[in-house]
């Protein structure tokens, strides 16, 4: 596992000789793996190493017994632990978000504060190939683009780092019992009530036993594929809109309609996507149907003004060879003869990445 460990560091440049790597550690079987091979490279890598927990406060006494675990665990191997308890139930009230949605919302924000607080410079968590393959399920079923069944990158912003990421559920436990190493059960796992779950226990056992016993690993390398063309489509939008001199976010965008349609389908709909997600307002997802209705607004018969308004106070407004991109600071509650495409909800706005 180590081996394997070792080659997504040095293919996906995850770790720099002298890092401060704060690692999440639940107290699960995937995170104590983390936590001992990242002991185990520390020589290898000299690094300093610290702890993060988090309690989400949704499982009583068994998730204060997995802090304690994790608390005596990092004692053992002299590593310091930052520790925090959260309501996420409280949290979540009227944010119209799933338990799901808000626990990760606030799990990533602690890390990010526990790294600022100790001076980590990047963060590891314990995501695994099995994880990979439902996450692409999970936004495969929810009817992602590429940008969603790429599912997790094994690194983000540089700061949130993977290194598990192309290891397998049945490594993670063999090296566990090679290593002698107990773990916590989180009880919520089992719950049918979550879509990854019903995934992991019901879809994936189906699939590896019916059409493909390698179907994990077919998944993540499905994932890693898509990963890569998505990183060019990206890179691609970038020179184009560098090209026209459009800075995304930057106030009122005003695109070329002409240089717009003349691109292949796929980058105009890229190109949609970057500008309406960069207008918008914190929180609000933009996907398919929001952009399908301004490509749709854009082949309109230009011999006249139209405009349309989308979630998040964005406004898109046509005229002649001119596309405005925008946010207002208010709208009206009687919109008249505007159109305005409906927000998504929160767990499709999760799928479409």
């Amino acid at each position: 596992m180590l081996k394997r460990i070792r080659k997504t560091i040095a293919e996906c440049s995850l770790l720099e000789r002298g890092d401060h790597l704060l690692v999440a550690v639940s107290g699960g079987p995937d995170s104590v793996a983390l936590l001992r091979a990242m002991v185990l490279l520390s020589s290898e890598y000299e690094l300093r190493l610290t702890t993060a927990h988090l309690n989400h406060g949704l499982r009583g006494a068994e998730a204060q017994r997995e802090e304690a675990f994790v608390l005596s665990l990092c004692a053992e191997m002299g590593i310091a632990c930052i520790c925090k308890t959260v309501d996420i139930r409280m949290l979540q009230k009227g944010r119209g978000m799933s338990l799901e949605e808000i626990s990760r919302e606030e799990r990533y924000r602690f890390l990010n504060e526990a790294a600022e607080t100790c001076g980590a410079r990047k963060i590891a968590t314990g995501h695994h190939r099995d994880d990979q393959a439902e996450t692409v399920l999970i936004n495969l079923l929810r009817g992602s683009g590429l940008e969603g069944l790429k599912g997790i990158p094994p690194s983000r912003d540089g700061r949130i780092i993977r290194p598990l990421l192309h290891v397998g559920r049945g490594e993670i436990l063999k090296f566990l019992n090679r290593e002698g190493l107990t773990y916590m059960t989180d009880s919520s796992n089992l719950s049918p009530l979550f879509l990854r779950n019903r995934i992991r226990h019901e879809l994936i056992p189906e699939l590896t036993l019916r059409y493909n016993p390698g179907i994990v690993e077919a998944l993540s390398h499905t994932a890693e594929i898509l990963r890569r063309e998505d990183d060019y489509l990206q890179a691609v939008v970038r020179q184009t809109l560098n090209q026209w001199g459009i800075v995304p976010g930057a106030g009122e965008i005003r695109l070329p309609l002409t240089a717009l349609l003349d691109l292949h389908e796929a980058l105009q709909g890229r190109l949609i996507k970057c500008l309406l997600a960069a207008a918008a307002l914190p929180g609000y997802g933009i996907g398919y149907r929001h952009v399908e209705a301004v490509l749709a607004f854009t082949r309109q018969p230009r011999h006249r003004r139209a405009s349309l308004d989308l979630p998040g106070l964005i406004h898109v407004e046509r005229e002649g060879d001119l596309l405005r991109i925008g946010r207002v600071s208010s709208r009206p509650v009687r919109r008249d003869k505007r159109k305005e495409v409906k927000p998504q909800s929160a767990e499709r706005r999760n799928g479409l990445k």
